[in-house]
């Protein structure tokens, strides 16, 4: 995290993902000033059922034994908790039966028996050594299966009260993970040269209390931090192309954690409806990451400042829904993991002056939390394809691979540019090969667009054939494949430098004709496909685009919002432009003057593309 991204500390960052502020030397004085951070430790109710079930109902079919004598005359069984709140309350409400009687050989004489539910109310404890959560029984009462209180309830009350409320008040839920983890985690972000700040600052960690919310309970670890005295630096303008690759490991490492985090996530859920918010955290995350590369206004000092708190307030959601539906042990790590960083952006947020530094020992930190026995290294920055990241971003199997025969290994240029151009000019060979090495010049521009145009359908229709689509919405998306193309490259893969070829390429690492962006789908795309196979890129960006188009613009309704059927192709141009946020954002009037410059011309080209009017033409000078 970087916290003011200066030109002096851009070109030392190695391990460090970014610095949060200029770190300096308590004082004495520091210690009297230290501020308060209140972080909650979140246990909602499904969780807290979990945790019932684990402890109490142990059987095979999910039934607490609270007692039984043996002899099938005398028992006391619960089953289907439910967890609630009740105000400042836990409440519980159990299914149970119960039978007292005298059991003489196999008969069990003048039995009292009972089938109803108990109702539980509780408060939630924090153990005298801080090490536990648990709960103290403060009203219980019994019904019948017809919502009303037994006649002969005494003998069975007896029992209620002589097993069931201490057997809840026994269930425990572990604290010393969350706050061990945490102990562990603020000297790896926080300032290393600065040990007695930071020993004071962990020596300051405090359960402080557990209350009862809406969603179940909240405990309170408190914690004193120390300001520094160094004053805050102004901010710097943002940084040039050169001076921002300096950072750019340090946004490779937190790509890179995130990416981790969200497969474990999904793992570990695998639950078909959290499959698109947990992939979005990532898709965003990776647009977050180009904006702070380059941010969309010059004269603003760089936005990297934001990128943690801006995730985390997305990835957290999910990750609490997630846990809430995982087994005891995993929810408890995400627990931790949660807290640890809330933890994160409390100190963050109270102040540039507390100095906080999340180096990559600390995002490996985070990641043990949910993965301890994980032996590869999550920073490991990695661009091969990866199937598993596919089906989590809802693409399926990987792409046909790309034809490379002849592309340079690395970013190097083609030559024989002269060669190829005779060549298709005399119709030798099919479209594909010939635009493998083609640069659109004036003198054969009509049958360059004519061919790929070819390309642009084939991409088209290899995506509606692996997907469904509505018919009415079929010709919304292919103009929308071919008003995009034209938009982002005037239908270009390569271009001319010092007369040899090479790919289009952004300034943020968006490539080819369809403009992929290389960090935004890491491992979702061959990159050097991409680069050197026009047939390849027109498939990915064809593929995103339908996502972008089916999964969230008429997923989310965009067409009834907007009227029009067509305003389709404008969300899913947004969204392929700007990340899933920016959806609806060409009909907002807030949208900044850029952005509605981009969708206007988008939405330009579209309408000529539906008219059947293809003037790609007119991005060439001196066109046929």
């Amino acid at each position: 995290m970087i916290n003011r991204v200066r030109k002096s500390t851009a070109r030392g960052i190695v391990w460090s993902f970014c610095t949060l502020a200029v770190l300096a030397l308590t004082t004495a004085s520091a210690w009297a000033s230290a501020r308060t951070i209140e972080v909650p430790l979140r246990f909602d109710s499904v969780f807290l059922r979990q945790a019932l079930e684990v402890q109490l109902y142990t059987t095979a079919t999910k039934k607490a034994v609270l007692w039984d004598d043996g002899t099938g005359c005398g028992f006391l069984k619960l089953r289907e908790p439910v967890v609630s709140t009740a105000g400042t309350r836990l409440r519980i409400v159990t299914r149970g039966e119960a039978r007292v009687g005298t059991a003489i050989g196999e008969q069990c004489l003048a039995p009292v028996q009972w089938d109803g539910r108990i109702e539980i109310l509780e408060e939630p404890v924090i153990s005298e050594d801080q090490s536990a959560l648990s709960f103290r029984v403060v009203e219980s009462s019994l019904y019948n299966t017809d919502g009303k209180k037994p006649l002969l309830s005494g003998v069975i009350w007896d029992l209620v009260k002589r097993y069931a409320q201490p057997s809840f008040e026994t269930v425990r839920i572990d604290l010393k993970a969350a706050t061990s983890d945490l102990r562990e985690i603020l000297p790896l972000v926080l300032a290393r040269d600065d040990r007695p700040r930071i020993e004071r600052m962990i020596d300051s960690l405090r359960l402080t209390d557990a209350n009862v919310t809406d969603q179940g309970v909240a405990v309170t670890i408190h914690l004193a931090v120390e300001p520094n005295n160094a004053p805050t630096p102004a901010a710097e303008p943002t940084l040039s192309p050169e001076e921002l690759q300096h950072i750019d490991a340090a946004l490779n490492h937190w790509d890179s954690f995130l990416t981790f985090v969200i497969k474990r996530l999904w793992a570990d859920t695998l639950i078909s409806d959290l499959r698109q918010p947990i992939a979005d955290v990532l898709i965003e995350a990776r647009y977050d990451i180009l904006e702070a590369l380059a941010p969309a206004e010059s004269d603003k000092p760089d936005s990297v400042p934001a990128l943690f708190v801006k995730t985390w307030q997305r990835l957290a959601p999910v990750a609490r829904e997630s846990a809430s539906r995982q087994p005891g042990s995993t929810a408890l790590r995400y627990v931790s993991f949660l807290s640890a960083g809330d933890a994160l952006v409390a100190l963050q947020q109270a102040g540039p002056d507390i100095g906080v530094d999340i180096s990559a020992d600390g995002l490996r930190r985070l990641v043990r939390i949910v993965a301890p026995a994980e032996t590869s290294d999550p920073l490991q920055y990695d661009t091969a394809v990866d199937p598993s990241l596919r089906v989590l971003l809802g693409f399926g199997p990987p792409l046909p691979a790309p034809d490379l025969s002849g592309a340079p290994e690395d970013e190097s240029w083609w030559h024989g540019l002269l060669r190829v151009r005779q060549a298709w000019a005399v119709g030798e060979g099919p479209p594909a090969d010939a635009l493998r090495h083609w640069v659109a010049l004036p003198e054969s521009l009509s049958s360059y667009l004519a061919a790929v145009r070819g390309v642009l359908d084939l991409a088209t229709q290899a995506t509606l054939e692996s997907a469904q689509l509505e018919e009415r919405h079929r010709n919304v998306y292919r103009n929308a494949v071919l008003a995009t193309a034209w938009q982002e490259s005037c239908w270009r893969q390569f271009i001319l430098k010092s007369g040899q070829i090479t790919y289009l390429k952004s300034s943020v690492g968006a490539s080819g004709m369809m403009q992929v962006n290389e960090r935004v789908w890491r491992g979702v795309y061959d990159l050097r496909g991409l680069r050197w196979d026009i047939s390849y890129n027109g498939r990915a960006g064809a593929e995103i685009l339908f996502r972008y188009m089916n999964d969230y613009a008429i997923a989310k309704k965009e067409e009834k919002a907007s009227g029009s059927v067509d305003n389709l192709a404008r969300a899913a141009y947004a969204i392929y432009n700007g990340g899933p946020a920016a959806m609806a954002r060409y009909r907002k009037s807030s949208t900044r003057p850029s952005l509605k410059k981009i969708d206007q011309l988008f939405w330009t080209k579209y309408q000529e593309v539906s008219k059947g009017n293809f003037d790609v033409k007119s991005c060439y000078s001196g066109g046929e």
